[in-house]
């Protein structure tokens, strides 16, 4: 039956395509992605994607021409029905959150994007299945992360795909029915999502690579795989953006492709020392079959395929590491390739962090040296191992304080920092039986914590002294980032990334030439 429904979704979607497209061909086309039509007759072509030719006017992404290029039988099939809350037993139904949802915000506070991580390894424990959890997100963050259900193994479909292979038919076929309810959430809402995450050498299926989709079977060729790929990367990103406009501007496009820990463990003749086995000593499967190109195969299809306003990100863990060997360099030699063809926007720092390691100045030399570089910074993961004793939660709230002090002090002396999210909104998260979670800023019970406080302390304080600036010394630009949206020993954290608490064993700037662009009288459409 699912196999029919996809079907019949897709045969819906093609029939009330043709009309819904048609109205934006008589007005304005980009209009459908929340992007106006370019004015001037002799704006400049800055990007080609496979939707349109778009350029920019007084800062902002345009739509440049009469008409969407895409071909009118290629559209996204809409998405499938949502599922009705109102029918869940709400696990934090008992929770009286009216202090969290009054009063003080953390969107409303902070000078970049604020966001948070939804927990939930199935569709039955996201966080977005809680009304209660719902409102507290609502009011306090302006963004939001899949921690696992936007991640390849849990929307591809292997029934389906299997079924393509049977009728010759190489093309992915993907299952949105675990996310289209937090989608749907955040378009009514005015929340944004982080896609999280399209390429990782973890959390896909091993089906994915072998022919026939069948795990059994030999490494398909790379010509199969990169069409494969491109067929995954198409269908995600023109899903999300064709049914639910604006709300994923940032994609994590690749996820951990650099590796410093072992020297068997990775390709240093890239440069960049190219992730080849896991710390388990699994393959990268997308190393093996495309090489060190896989990711900037990925990034070129990402690129074509995203909207002109949706950032582009490559995002790591343990940014700021430079033992055994360098990683934020080597991250930073990764960037300034992809940079060369306009292909990433920003880096992704992780921010999975210890109660003695890294030491908080070695954390923001991370950042300074993505600054130095030219880069947009974003903490993706944020995420403060919990100290021991009775004393925990006040010592937590002094390491978050120290954290957000020193990322504030950042983004005052001109860091692009565009978004902070930690990952995860409760300690002892109520979907689940039993969770030790103690690294969250709201409790159990969805009350603030000690550490929510230091934050908002921190933030109230700098938004403070940026109105006396204001007051004392007249107009002063104060530019906001965009929205919308030391040597140590090798160290074990935990990264959180996946709900099952995998253990993890951690640790030039370049020019860009940007060449001359055709005008829109220089296009023939």
């Amino acid at each position: 039956m699912k196999i029919n429904y996809i079907l019949l979704s897709s045969l819906l979607s093609s029939v009330f395509a043709r009309p819904r497209i048609s109205k934006y061909y008589e007005n304005c086309w980009s209009e459908e992605f929340n992007i106006p039509c370019c004015q001037n007759s002799d704006t400049l072509i800055l990007r080609t994607t496979y939707d349109g030719i778009w350029g920019m006017e007084n800062g902002e992404w345009c739509g440049i021409g009469n008409r969407n290029i895409r071909p009118i039988d290629d559209f996204p099939p809409s998405p499938p029905p949502i599922f009705d809350i109102e029918t869940f037993d709400d696990p934090a139904a008992e929770c009286d959150i009216s202090d969290s949802i009054t009063g003080d915000s953390l969107a409303k506070e902070a000078p970049f994007r604020f966001g948070v991580g939804l927990t939930g390894s199935y569709f039955y424990s996201s966080t977005t299945l809680s009304k209660t959890m719902r409102e507290l997100i609502k009011y306090q963050f302006n963004s939001m992360t899949y921690t696992n259900l936007m991640k390849p193994s849990y929307v591809l479909d292997h029934e389906a795909c299997i079924e393509n292979a049977a009728n010759g038919i190489e093309d992915v076929v993907l299952n949105f029915s675990g996310i289209v309810d937090g989608l749907d959430f955040a378009y009514k809402n005015g929340i944004h999502i982080r896609g999280h995450v399209l390429v990782w050498h973890a959390q896909t299926p091993d089906w994915f690579f072998k022919v026939g989709f069948d795990s059994e079977n030999e490494l398909v060729d790379p010509a199969t795989f990169e069409y494969r790929l491109e067929s995954y990367i198409k269908q995600y990103i023109s899903f999300v953006q064709y049914n639910y406009p604006g709300v994923v501007d940032v994609w994590d496009v690749v996820n951990e492709a650099v590796e410093i820990e072992n020297e068997t463990l990775f390709d240093a003749s890239t440069g960049w020392n190219t992730r080849v086995l896991t710390l388990d000593g699994n393959e990268n499967l997308w190393y093996k079959i495309l090489g060190p190109d896989y990711v900037i195969k990925s990034f070129r299809l990402a690129r074509k395929y995203a909207l002109p306003n949706v950032k582009l990100v490559y995002n790591d863990y343990n940014t700021f590491q430079t033992y055994p060997h360098d990683k934020t360099q080597a991250i930073i030699n990764l960037l300034n390739i992809l940079r060369e063809e306009d292909l990433v926007d920003a880096v992704g720092m992780q921010s999975y962090l210890g109660v003695e390691w890294p030491s908080v100045k070695e954390y923001v030399r991370g950042f300074e040296r993505f600054h130095e570089a030219g880069y947009e910074i974003q903490v993706t993961e944020l995420t403060i191992s919990a100290p021991s004793g009775d004393d925990w939660l006040e010592k937590q709230a002094k390491q978050y304080e120290e954290v957000f002090s020193k990322i504030i002090e950042c983004v005052n002396e001109g860091y692009n920092i565009s978004s902070v999210t930690v990952f995860g909104l409760q300690d002892g998260y109520r979907f689940y039986g039993s969770d030790s979670t103690k690294t969250r800023l709201f409790d159990h019970d969805l009350q603030k914590k000690p550490n929510y406080q230091s934050i908002m302390n921190i933030l109230k304080e700098n938004n403070g002294e940026v109105n006396n600036d204001e007051i004392n010394n007249g107009d002063i630009n104060n530019e906001i980032p965009n929205e919308i949206p030391n040597e140590q020993e090798t160290s074990i954290i935990i990264d959180n990334e996946n709900d099952d608490n995998e253990i993890i064993i951690e640790e030039d700037n370049a020019i860009e030439v940007i060449k001359p662009k055709p005008t829109i009288n220089e296009l023939i459409l």
